[in-house]
């Protein structure tokens, strides 16, 4: 996760358009794996506001507290938004001219991080998942799909990891 760092994802905005005109089970997959590479620009509202550092770039206090605001659907469902470039952060913006954010830059492991998250009393984000350009592509990745692309990524670890202790292993000599 980075402060106010610029993004661009042509490969995704590619698998996206592909998904859209065809959706077929190669180019689901390709939207997911482009998915999985992509950072994404989200809105924060940061407490207390950050600062015009001496370089005129902005910068966070330490110990600020960051909250990213969702979007709320006619139906009352809640997403957190989650724009490929700044071409669609400013579209987000031009609707919501009163709501000068800042950004971040998050990968889908922070935005799972995020959703999947239980607070202290147990319960779960009110969030049902993530909206990809909600002012433009409008792709809504729910909070299961999250989930399964996060448990695929810790089994390919675990796999990895025992290939790998595999490879190590020497034998013992007396």
């Amino acid at each position: 996760m980075e402060f106010n760092k610029s993004v661009s994802n042509p490969m995704l905005m590619g698998a996206i358009e592909l998904m859209k005109e065809e959706d077929t089970p190669e180019h689901r997959n390709m939207f997911i794996g482009e998915l999985a590479k992509a950072s994404f620009l989200s809105p924060a509202i940061v407490d207390p506001a950050p600062t015009e550092g001496a370089d005129g770039n902005l910068v966070i206090t330490p110990g600020s507290k960051v909250q990213f605001p969702m979007l709320t659907g006619a139906e009352g469902m809640r997403f957190f938004m989650a724009f490929t470039d700044m071409g669609e952060y400013n579209k987000w913006q031009e609707k919501n001219p009163e709501q000068k954010l800042p950004y971040f830059s998050l990968k889908i492991d922070d935005y799972a991080g995020i959703v999947l998250r239980r607070d202290a009393k147990g319960n779960i984000c009110p969030a049902l998942g993530i909206v990809v350009n909600p002012f433009g592509a409008n792709i809504i990745v729910p909070r299961e799909m999250l989930a399964g692309m996060m448990s695929a990524k810790a089994a390919q670890a675990n796999q990895a990891a025992r290939q790998a202790a595999g490879n190590k292993v020497t034998p013992f000599r007396v």
